[in-house]
C-alpha cells in the first residue's frame, strides 16, 4: 500500500464505484421490525374479533346449552387473556420488547392456542345444534377465524395460526354433523378461499416491506 500513489487509489476507487451490485437475498432486518410492529398494532383487533364472536354466540345462538357455551368461552377467554397479555407487553415496551423476534415466536404460539380453543366450539356447540342454530354458529366461527387471519397477516406464520387449527376443527365438525352436502363442502371452499387470501395478502404485505426497507450491502 505504500507504494500506491493518489492516482492509482482514484482509479482503484473509481473501479470499485463501477462494479455492478450484487443484489442481497433475504429480507432486511428493518423490514422484519416493521412487520413485527404492524403485528402487534394489528393483531389486537384480530383477538377483539375472536372475543366478540364468542360472546356473540354464547350469549345468543348458544344460549340454550349454558354449560357447553360457559366452558367454551372460559377456554377461549383464557387463552385470550395470555395472547393479549403478550401483545400488550411488548407495545408498551416491556423487557420482552427488547426480543422482538423470540416474542413474535411467543405471540404466534398463543395465536395458535387461541385459535385451536375458538375452532372447539364447533364440535361443543354447531354438532349438537340443529337447523339455523348450527349454521348461524359455523357461520359467526368461519368469518371470525378469516378475520382474525387477516388481521396477522403482518407475518405469515401467525396469520396461518390463527387460521389453520380453527378451520381444522370447523371442517372437521361440519363434516360429521352434516356429512358430505353442500353445507359442509360450503363450510369447506370458504375456509380454504379465505385462507389462501389471507396468504396472498401477507406474500403483498411482506413485499411492501421490502420494497420501504431494502436490504443492504451493509
Amino acid at each position: 500500500p505504500d507504494a500506491l500513489t493518489v492516482r492509482d487509489l482514484q482509479a482503484m476507487a473509481a473501479e470499485a464505484a463501477a462494479a455492478p451490485v450484487i443484489a442481497q437475498r433475504g429480507r432486511s432486518r428493518a423490514a422484519h421490525l416493521h412487520l413485527i410492529d404492524l403485528l402487534s398494532r394489528w393483531g389486537g383487533s384480530g383477538l377483539a374479533a375472536v372475543a366478540a364472536a364468542t360472546i356473540f354466540i354464547a350469549a345468543t345462538i348458544a344460549r340454550g346449552e349454558p354449560l357447553r357455551a360457559g366452558v367454551w368461552a372460559a377456554i377461549v377467554f383464557a387463552a385470550l387473556y395470555l395472547c393479549r397479555r403478550y401483545r400488550k407487553e411488548f407495545r408498551r415496551g416491556d423487557k420482552i420488547a427488547s426480543r422482538p423476534f423470540r416474542w413474535r415466536a411467543y405471540y404466534t404460539s398463543t395465536v395458535s392456542v387461541v385459535s385451536a380453543a375458538f375452532g372447539a366450539g364447533a364440535f361443543l356447540l354447531a354438532v349438537p345444534a340443529a337447523g339455523a342454530a348450527r349454521i348461524e354458529i359455523f357461520a359467526v366461527l368461519i368469518v371470525a377465524t378469516l378475520a382474525a387471519a387477516g388481521l396477522h397477516s403482518a407475518y405469515r406464520q401467525t396469520a396461518l395460526a390463527a387460521a389453520l387449527p380453527a378451520s381444522f376443527f370447523i371442517a372437521a365438525a361440519a363434516l360429521r354433523a352434516e356429512g358430505i352436502t353442500a353445507i359442509s363442502l360450503a363450510a369447506i371452499f370458504v375456509l380454504a378461499g379465505g385462507a389462501a387470501g389471507v396468504w396472498i395478502a401477507s406474500g403483498r404485505i411482506g413485499k411492501a416491506a421490502d420494497r420501504r426497507f431494502p436490504r443492504t450491502g451493509l
